[in-house]
């Protein structure tokens, strides 16, 4: 959030940054009539001036007290430069054969085009160095008569003006464009962290419900039974038992589902067909496990993310397939690992996930960018007849 604040603020800061050009070329002004005062119109000069200067401060007071809106007229603000530099230039060159002070007015103007580059709009950097250039070439061609001049030594100052006009207009498009960037990437951290907290709220939810329609209806059926069974009810002792025997298998299951040390220590077969066991036990449909290649010793780099995909493709089979039988397939090459989750249900294919990401569905969608940043790929299919393929392929390298 500070971050983003603070791309926000950036042309704020480039405003700030040209009131304060503009302030020092109010100075660099005064410093030009105190030291080399034209021989003619000199109070006309000092009246242009000081109402710069005094334009200047107040430019920069409206822009410390104004709000975000003053920002969409700063521009307007390098207009009154440009006259005002021009201006005084054309007043001064009436003593321009006595004073330099036509001539030192004049390279004020390049002063104008940095201003402009503080607006990170290409276009307004671009609109403002075109008239400063045209107002330079024209000052400069009036004021040559004077001491003969060159045509050519006017045309080259302005076109040097006109080429440090085109480097601003250049980095301020360089930095915009990085402006951009870095507020693009805030925004997809921000929309990250976001996705992170929802999966993590996401994954509660469903631990709750693997707990509450697993062991836990076991816990409850075994505590109807416990005192016949203390009675001695040899019936009701064995319900109990069976209860608790299944309770510890579904909590096993969870913590090897939970925890990335059962993983590693396991490997993925075993706790694969934990996750298969909670999840017969969640969806009220039967569960096969297949592999070809996989052993119990089998250990990869994308194991986790395999365990992970295969937990959100049985999740939304038990939320929306309705499915009756299921079959999970784990293939392993020397370059690749496969994964087909199949269902009998009513099926998914033809699900957009990116859209599903949109609208702030996070499971599939965000599963299957995770398996396309590890080189691989996913996609969902109908089955025949009826029902949904799940297909998921990682490069095991």
């Amino acid at each position: 959030m500070i971050a983003s604040e603070q791309v926000a603020g950036l042309p704020h800061e480039g405003a700030r940054i040209q009131a304060l050009l503009r302030l020092l070329l109010a100075g660099f002004l005064v410093a030009v009539l105190v030291t080399q005062p034209p021989s003619a119109h000199l109070l006309l000069c000092w009246l242009i001036v000081l109402s710069y200067v005094l334009w200047s401060v107040a430019s920069t007071v409206v822009l410390r007290l104004g709000g975000p809106e003053v920002l969409r007229y700063t521009w307007l603000a390098l207009a009154v430069d440009v006259f005002t530099l021009a201006g005084l230039t054309l007043v001064a060159d009436k003593s321009a054969d006595t004073t330099w002070t036509a001539y030192t007015l004049l390279n004020g103007l390049f002063v104008v085009p940095l201003m402009a580059a503080t607006q990170l709009s290409p276009l307004v950097c671009a609109l403002a160095t075109a008239p400063t250039v045209l107002a330079y070439l024209v000052s400069g061609l009036l004021i040559r008569p004077i001491d003969e001049e060159p045509i050519s030594y006017v045309v080259l100052r302005a076109l040097l003006l006109a080429v440090v006009g085109l480097a601003c207009v250049l980095l301020t498009a360089l930095q915009r464009a990085r402006v951009l960037t870095i507020a693009r990437l805030l925004q997809e951290r921000n929309h990250l962290l976001e996705e992170m907290v929802q999966i993590e709220q996401r994954e509660q939810r469903d631990l709750a419900e693997t707990l509450h329609d697993g062991a836990l209806q076991y816990v409850l059926a075994a505590r109807q039974d416990v005192e016949p069974a203390l009675a001695g009810d040899a019936e009701c002792l064995e319900r109990v038992e069976f209860a608790l025997a299944e309770t510890t298998r579904l909590l096993r299951a969870t913590m090897s589902q939970l925890h990335p040390a059962a993983l590693e220590s396991a490997g993925l077969l075993p706790v694969l067909k934990d996750v298969a066991d909670a999840t017969r036990s969640r969806g009220r449909f039967s569960i096969d496990v297949v592999t070809h290649g996989w052993d119990e010793s089998t250990r990869t780099a994308v194991d986790e993310l395999l365990l992970v995909t295969v937990r959100e493709l049985l999740t939304n089979v038990v939320k929306h397939a309705a499915a009756r039988k299921v079959i999970v397939e784990l293939a392993r090459t020397d370059a690749v690992a496969r994964l087909q989750v199949i269902d009998d249900g009513r099926g998914l294919g033809g699900v957009d996930l990116d859209a599903r990401l949109r609208n702030g569905h996070l499971g599939l969608a965000s599963r299957r960018i995770r398996v396309e940043a590890a080189g691989g790929w996913m996609r969902l299919r109908d089955a025949d007849p009826h029902g949904t393929v799940a297909e998921v392929e990682v490069p095991l390298a």
